[in-house]
């Protein structure tokens, strides 16, 4: 099986990126402002819900469905543009000449089926793994020394949160070229190449995040609140719990200051966000679709073309 480049995947991520910056633009402009102008226009209530709901609750609920539907836009309108890249990356289809680009077709159906279908199955975990490690705190409490369990327990969750989805992570290609559900051959693609996947996800991703954090900063200037400060270490138990609980509330108050700050400028952020999703879009595609590229072999990909 081959292996993942970890230098050369992270390296054509950001060379399709800059390289192919106006096939990006020209394939992902449509569908991704699509997501962008609704999020616009009903974002900022959404804002004002959420901190509303600090005092009433039930508030946000009036406003579930909403938010419901703007999830499922922005995920549909993402799936389009990754497929429009993923064809770019995997088989060189840049479409030339196409200035408008709103598909939803096989490959695209499959890619959100998958989808739900992986929502489903993490729900179904989620709820069966939330009833182990009550069983487990449970018997902690009789059987004090049962608490090894319990630490073993939620550091094998952590693990398999990590690992599960790095051997899934090639899905979306797979199912570009192959036409495929993906999500077997996906594992099969990903046996020994997790971790050098978790490594290409890190180099990738952090630099984007950092500079994103940056540019939202510069854009909230100074309606950016403060963040609260540390509580201090070396005190007693009692001190301890004290100081912990005010800098929860204190985080608490800092999100919703946050979020007061993102609404005074919703116009602004909103073009962040379109700019951001466009960048993290191509990423994602030149990572994986690199990665499917050097585990499948492109001629193996380039025959479903």
């Amino acid at each position: 099986m081959n292996r993942i480049p970890i230098g050369g995947t992270v390296s054509r991520a950001y060379g399709f990126l800059f390289g192919d910056f106006g096939t990006v633009i020209r394939l992902t402009w449509a569908p991704l402002l699509l997501g962008a102008a609704f999020s616009y226009l009903y974002g900022g209530d959404i804002l004002d819900v959420t901190v509303r709901a600090q005092n009433d609750p039930t508030v946000a609920v009036s406003y579930a469905p909403l938010q419901f539907l703007m999830g499922v836009i922005a995920f549909v309108t993402s799936v389009m543009a990754s497929v429009a890249l993923l064809r770019v990356v995997v088989f060189g289809d840049r479409k030339p000449g196409l200035v408008v680009y709103l598909w939803l077709g096989g490959a695209e159906l499959r890619l959100i089926l998958v989808s739900i279908l992986l929502l489903i199955a993490v729900i179904a975990a989620m709820i069966g793994v939330a009833l182990v490690l009550g069983l487990l705190a449970a018997l902690t409490a009789a059987i004090p020394v049962l608490s090894v369990l319990l630490v073993v327990g939620i550091f094998a969750l952590l693990f398999a949160a990590i690992w599960v989805p790095l051997r899934l992570s090639l899905i979306a290609p797979v199912i570009v070229a192959e036409g495929s559900l993906g999500v077997e051959r996906s594992w099969a693609l990903m046996k020994g190449n997790a971790l050098q996947m978790f490594v290409v996800f890190l180099l990738t991703y952090v630099p984007y995040a950092i500079l994103s954090w940056l540019v939202l900063v510069m854009v909230l200037g100074g309606d950016l609140p403060a963040w609260p400060a540390l509580p201090s270490i070396g005190q007693d138990a009692e001190a301890a719990q004290a100081a912990s609980e005010a800098f929860g509330k204190a985080m608490e108050q800092w999100q919703i200051d946050f979020i007061k700050a993102m609404r005074l400028h919703w116009p602004e952020v909103s073009v962040l966000g379109f700019v951001g999703n466009v960048v993290s879009t191509a990423l994602w595609v030149g990572m994986t679709g690199s990665a499917y590229n050097a585990v499948a072999g492109e001629r193996q990909a380039s025959q479903f073309s």
